[in-house]
């Protein structure tokens, strides 16, 4: 096995100054002298032991995260965000999978727990399970995207999502629409369920009662197969706002299985913000917030629990409406009251009407 004072001896040097190097620190070393320790670590197959390092440290640089399903865009991009915010700041990522199950979200956490990592990032599965009591003496939590439970003293890192279901449904009001269904999950706490309340909320302020709400479940095929009775029956909104980029995608496949024109005959805004949003055809206006900036915020909040000097306050990013093509819009990037997101969309932060011509 090669060690440190292998690695001191290739590059001529002190096997504390190898020790500098791998652990950035205490001492500072000079760049040509850091240059020969990691290529003599390099030439030789030289590997830190990290655990022991940690125990030394009290410190593992690495965070754990556990989303419902990397799988999906959003939690795919939320994931590859939080990954590069971390390493950002020399810190690993260990992702586990709930796959939408209490129990196994609770499985991973105590699991991540055990392995001394620095801290927590949870998404937690938005079902209607109940939520148990999490036992993590010593480990720092966020909860990200989801707002921690009732009693939990933990910050959390979330979007503004009630606001964001208001601005999809003003949107659509804009256009002209009065008949607005509302397509979202069926558990009655959480983001999604914010988002469909921030839309009946802002289609009571316009005087309409709110239009049909479909509540859907997990799986994509049930889901698909209740969209298109939706879709397919007498009482069809003129309209859709989804509570999130998946159940929009839906909408979209379905609604090309009928002939339905996507957005002459029905209009649809999801939210998210992701980036396979973009690529669908008629492309997803959407409500969202760049996911690097969450990231970053997922990361830093982190940090700042574990630094425990004060009690951490929750973060909650604004949103912008993304207009696409699916709500009738064609964006014209040169206006001035549009705020650039990216390099094919544009963002409306107002709720003031609908930009482009249906």
């Amino acid at each position: 096995m090669v060690t440190r004072d292998d690695v001191a001896r290739r590059a001529g040097t002190s096997p504390a100054v190898v020790s500098y190097v791998v652990n950035d620190g205490p001492r500072p070393v000079a760049a040509a002298t850091r240059a020969r320790v990691e290529a003599a670590m390099v030439e030789l197959g030289y590997r830190p032991n990290l655990v022991a390092r940690a125990l030394r440290s009290a410190r593992s640089r690495t965070i754990g995260l556990v989303v419902p399903d990397s799988t999906e865009a959003f939690f795919t991009e939320l994931v590859h965000a939080v990954e590069r915010a971390a390493h950002a700041e020399g810190v690993l990522v260990l992702l586990g999978n709930s796959g939408f199950s209490r129990r196994q979200e609770q499985r991973y956490v105590q699991a991540l727990a055990g392995m001394q990592v620095d801290g927590l990032l949870l998404v937690q599965a938005e079902v209607a399970d109940p939520v148990p009591p999490l036992d993590l003496p010593g480990v720092p939590l966020v909860y990200l995207n989801h707002r921690a439970p009732r009693g939990v003293a933990a910050p959390s890192v979330v979007l503004a999502n009630r606001r964001g279901g208001g601005l999809a449904a003003e949107h659509l009001l804009a256009h002209g629409h009065r008949r607005i269904g509302c397509l979202t999950g069926d558990a009655r706490s959480g983001p999604v369920a914010d988002r469909a309340r921030g839309c009946a909320a802002a289609l009571h302020r316009a005087g309409l009662e709110p239009g049909a709400v479909l509540r859907t479940g997990l799986d994509r095929h049930t889901t698909r197969a209740q969209v298109r009775d939706w879709l397919a029956g007498p009482d069809r909104p003129e309209a859709v706002v989804a509570t999130a980029d998946g159940l929009a995608v839906d909408v979209l496949s379905v609604a090309q299985e009928l002939w339905i024109r996507v957005p002459d005959d029905l209009a649809v805004t999801g939210f998210g913000a992701t980036a396979a949003g973009a690529h669908t055809w008629p492309p997803l206006s959407t409500v969202g917030h760049p996911l690097e900036d969450v990231g970053r915020a997922a990361v830093a909040t982190l940090a700042a629990v574990r630094q425990g000097a004060e009690p951490v306050p929750d973060r909650v990013l604004d949103v912008a409406f993304v207009a696409r093509r699916s709500c009738g819009c064609r964006p014209r990037p040169d206006e001035r009251h549009i705020r650039r997101l990216g390099s094919d969309e544009s963002a409306v932060r107002s709720s003031g009407g609908a930009n482009g011509q249906r």
